[in-house]
């Protein structure tokens, strides 16, 4: 079979027994670059026996040239999510500014996922507080719309937006598209750090509207203007040139390295973000993925990226992102001056980041084996899935399983279910109906996790038990943790009860332990309401 593939460029992808791809490669030749996995010798990197001894077919994609395969190569991992690659995942956490530029009159929005679809991307930043300063800024100072495109097109007179000058009202035509849009492209120019070109442009507009007469609109841009100028002088200053790069700097530990990313533009140091990565690679090949994968034709491209090592593809990644940017990008690796400063002071907080996390791993390691030990469970909790059922009197019953890698919540493993099979107010048969569908998937999947939390007591720790035994799973752990409650003056601890034991395990009120169980159910019970309400609210309207 190997000797019927191509010598030509492209993409090869190795696939497990059940056809889930596992790694992903590019190269010059598919041929010579599959046949040195399979002739007996590794390639230095050490999860390569695995790759070897997992992979039980392949399939291929040839490309033109070696340009394509790192871009298809960079497309089909952020597709597939194969195991062994560098994987660059879209952290929901991180929020951006979306400027909605598919829409004839565009807004500024939140979001939290960059998508194809015409708009144009600021950020990531890193914290809800930043977003919501940031936005009511560009609202404050640039008069955009802010309503839905519904309200928008249904509106016959003004809304209080306009009456306070925070809109142009162009939903009843005071405002033409050719000055929305000027506005459009002063707020971009903003966005993007340009800040000495949208005072120069303010600056002129107000010069042309006092030689006009025009003294309520030229007091209103000059108003505008303080209001930019507070914002600058709040930003630090790095460097004189005022070009924009993207800077990043790194810190290995083991198999994790920890990249820092810090952007500049226009001389000052806009934000910054973290990418850590599980990999056993050398670091200029996850210094290539990293750069593949996280500059998106949606993402502003800037005109230099410093970085700690070389990429492995360096020329073909400077040729594709100067393409994207419309005009030279380089990718530098600075050895002295100011620009090697920039790198170090990345490089710093990526260490300092990465010993913080090891202290925060370390903690999280004692709590889960002493978890273990409390409970007596099989094995380290790593892995923790708890289920809730939420409803009103049997109606729009749903149920909600969050998942909890070491201690912290892994929103990716979150699942919805919607029951199919039971009537009315029976969280028992609710729970067996979401149990086995959970893990009937999951045995499929081959990801099962360490410890199963049921949100109840006895009866639903039975009825869960019991679908868990249906799917021949009797020995995964599996606890339901009861609420404490007061009742006439009298409070009950949280107890967690266990299979086989007919008296609830009180642990510590206190402890880490109780903590950690608590604020999973917790997590799990807003999860599944969420979901429930969303629900109800949308078939409500529905029936209207």
């Amino acid at each position: 079979m190997l000797d019927r593939l191509p010598t030509s460029p492209g993409v090869y992808r190795f696939l497990d027994e059940r056809g889930k791809v596992i790694y992903i490669g590019k190269a010059k030749s598919i041929r010579a670059r599959v046949r040195s996995y399979f002739r007996g010798s590794d390639d230095g990197r050490l999860f390569f026996p695995f790759i070897v001894r997992k992979t039980h077919g392949l399939d291929f994609f040839v490309t033109d040239n070696e340009k394509e395969a790192l871009l298809l190569e960079n497309n089909l991992i952020k597709k597939d999510h194969p195991r062994y690659n560098i994987n660059l995942r879209d952290d929901k956490t991180y929020l951006s500014l979306k400027v909605t530029k598919d829409e004839s009159f565009p807004r500024v929005v939140v979001v939290r996922r960059v998508k194809k679809d015409g708009g144009k991307y600021f950020g990531p930043y890193a914290s809800a507080s930043a977003v919501r300063s940031t936005l009511k800024m560009v609202r404050k100072t640039f008069p955009l719309r802010t309503c839905s495109n519904a309200n928008f097109r249904n509106r016959s007179r003004p809304c209080l937006q306009y009456q306070i000058h925070r809109c142009g009202a162009p939903c009843v035509g005071l405002q033409s598209e050719e000055e929305y849009d000027r506005i459009v492209d002063e707020m971009i120019l903003f966005l993007r750090g340009r800040n000495t070109a949208v005072l120069d442009r303010l600056r002129k507009r107000m010069e042309l509207e006092a030689s006009g007469l025009h003294f309520e609109a030229a007091a209103r841009i000059r108003d505008q203007i303080r209001d930019l100028n507070k914002t600058i002088e709040r930003q630090r200053v790095s460097r004189a040139d005022l070009m924009d790069r993207d800077v990043f700097g790194f810190a290995r530990d083991g198999d994790l390295t920890l990249f820092q990313a810090v952007f500049i533009r226009e001389g000052k140091i806009n934000a910054s973000r973290n990418f850590r990565f599980r990999s056993q690679l050398p670091t200029n090949e996850i210094m290539n993925s990293l750069l593949g994968q996280y500059y998106t034709p949606e993402r502003e491209v800037p005109k230099e990226i410093l970085c700690p090592v070389a990429p492995q593809d360096r020329s073909m990644l400077e040729e594709i992102l100067t393409e994207r940017r419309g005009n030279r990008v380089r990718i530098l690796i600075p050895q002295r001056g100011e620009k090697r400063s920039l790198v170090e002071l990345a490089t710093k907080n990526a260490q300092v980041v990465v010993e913080q996390g090891e202290a925060k791993d370390q903690a999280a390691d004692e709590l889960l084996r002493s978890l273990r030990e409390r409970l007596g469970l099989r094995s380290i909790p790593q892995r923790i899935e708890c289920f809730d059922i939420s409803h009103i009197q049997g109606a729009y019953t749903v149920g909600g399983m969050v998942s909890f890698q070491r201690a912290e919540p892994h929103k990716s493993g979150y699942r919805k279910f919607r029951i199919r099979t039971v009537e009315g107010p029976d969280d028992f048969a609710s729970l067996r109906e979401v149990i086995t569908r959970r893990y009937k998937r999951a045995i499929e999947q081959g990801e099962l996790p360490d410890l199963v939390v049921i949100d109840g007591g006895k009866g639903q720790l039975s009825s869960s038990l019991a679908a868990l035994t249906e799917l021949g799973l009797e020995e995964m752990d599996i606890v339901a943790l009861a609420k404490a409650r007061t009742r006439g003056g009298r409070t009950t601890p949280e107890r967690v009860y266990k299979p086989g034991r007919a008296m609830p395990i009180v642990l510590p009120q206190d402890s880490g332990e109780v903590y950690l169980l608590a604020r999973i159910r917790d997590e799990a019970h807003r999860f599944a309401i969420s979901y429930h309400r969303t629900l109800r609210r949308k078939e409500t309207l529905r029936a209207k």
